[in-house]
């Protein structure tokens, strides 16, 4: 009954349009996403790893009784680097965990009963991890287990979730059990009270039992926000006026075993308190009313001597535009021209300037690129020109 009022719970969580949500399941005990790999957060961080940052967001539902049972505090603490980087984790007591199967279009799950729920509600679902000697046999939860996919290590989790998009609908064998799942679907109210009320051989309320909808979450469920932009890795597919743009958290990733990094280039925050990612970044980004940014910090020679690695140096304009300064002192000027999606930042107009726009600017009139950040996404026109 509250499937209708999906996207106002995409919107409660801060999924923008043209974002899809992933949500990571994880029930509690041996077996579960949170225990099965090297560390609590192994999958979790391949996931966010893997999966574009502006295209993708990443939900884990964490069952109460591995929240409370470890702390909130140490679970907190342990997934600390991923909720810096865009990890949704609502506390369980709450009922955002409801309102994120709503609003996701994948689940990566285990043998929890949440990973049944989502399933049931049709939403493209891998395992990541599952327990057989924690199901009973014979129950849907056991053929669940038998009849889904894996998670594999040897490819990427982005085609994996959309291979099971792609096939997962249209099944027979899925869609007869997702029909066990109950036998008196939209019953459960009445059923369930009636029974609780028999085993407490109590009179049940005159009241009708009904079931209400889920409410819509009052706060995004993000533990961090840093006044820093994050460092990220970039990749730009570029051609005929075209340049499709994908971002990556780049402290999660493992460098040598990312094949999604192939070509990337770094862009970073010049203020980042790690300052290994700005000297390290083929692009700097100076965002508006930092000191720096007022005081006109331009000059090459003054970047070049602290950032050797800097390729180019972007400080962010109003509406997401920026100026850009090149290693051979060109400068260049970004804007978005027409209607500015919402993702069109002075960082995205950088990484189009580094990778895709310096070797062609310099012929007669601007350079017009239309960018995306996806394969199916809305594009934003880019114009880059010689102030």
């Amino acid at each position: 009954m509250s499937a209708p009022f999906r996207e106002d719970y995409r919107r409660a969580m801060g999924v923008l349009p043209g974002q899809k949500l992933i949500v990571v399941s994880s029930t509690w005990g041996r077996g579960s996403i949170l225990a099965s790999g090297e560390s609590e957060s192994d999958l979790l961080r391949r996931v966010l790893a893997e999966l574009p940052v502006d295209e993708y967001r990443v939900l884990a539902a964490v069952h109460c009784n591995a929240f409370y049972g470890h702390g909130a505090w140490q679970l907190q603490n342990w997934l600390a680097p991923l909720t810096e980087h865009g990890l949704l984790l609502p506390v369980p007591d709450t009922e955002t965990w409801k309102a994120a199967l709503l609003a996701a279009d994948g689940i990566l799950g285990d043998h929890g009963s949440l990973t049944m729920y989502g399933f049931a509600l049709g939403i493209p679902t891998i395992l990541g991890s599952f327990a057989e000697s924690k199901v009973a046999s014979q129950s849907p939860m056991a053929r669940l287990g038998q009849i889904l996919p894996r998670l594999s290590a040897r490819r990427p989790f982005l085609s994996q979730i959309k291979e099971a998009a792609a096939v997962q609908q249209d099944s027979t064998e899925l869609g007869q059990l997702r029909g066990a799942v109950t036998s008196r679907p939209g019953e459960s109210a009445v059923l369930l009270r009636r029974l609780f009320y028999e085993w407490l051989e109590l009179p049940e309320p005159v009241t009708p039992a009904r079931s209400r909808l889920v409410p819509v979450p009052s706060t995004v469920p993000v533990g961090y926000s840093s006044p820093a932009q994050r460092p990220v890795y970039v990749s730009v597919a570029s051609g005929k006026g075209r340049a499709t743009v994908q971002r990556y958290p780049a402290p999660l990733q493992r460098r040598t075993m990312e094949r999604h990094l192939s070509g990337a280039h770094l862009v970073a925050d010049i203020d980042d308190p790690d300052i290994n990612w700005p000297h390290s970044a083929d692009v700097l980004i100076v965002p508006l009313g930092r000191p720096r940014h007022v005081a006109g910090l331009v000059n090459w020679e003054a970047v070049a001597a602290v950032y050797p690695g800097c390729a180019l140096l972007a400080l962010e304009e109003p509406e997401g535009g920026c100026l850009a300064l090149l290693r051979d002192g060109t400068r260049l000027s970004a804007r978005w021209d027409g209607r500015r999606p919402s993702w069109a930042s002075a960082a995205i107009a950088a990484s189009v300037i580094h990778d895709h726009a310096m070797s062609a600017v310099g012929g007669p009139g601007p350079l017009h690129v239309q960018v995306a950040i996806g394969a199916d996404t809305e594009t934003g026109l880019l114009v880059v020109d010689v102030p």
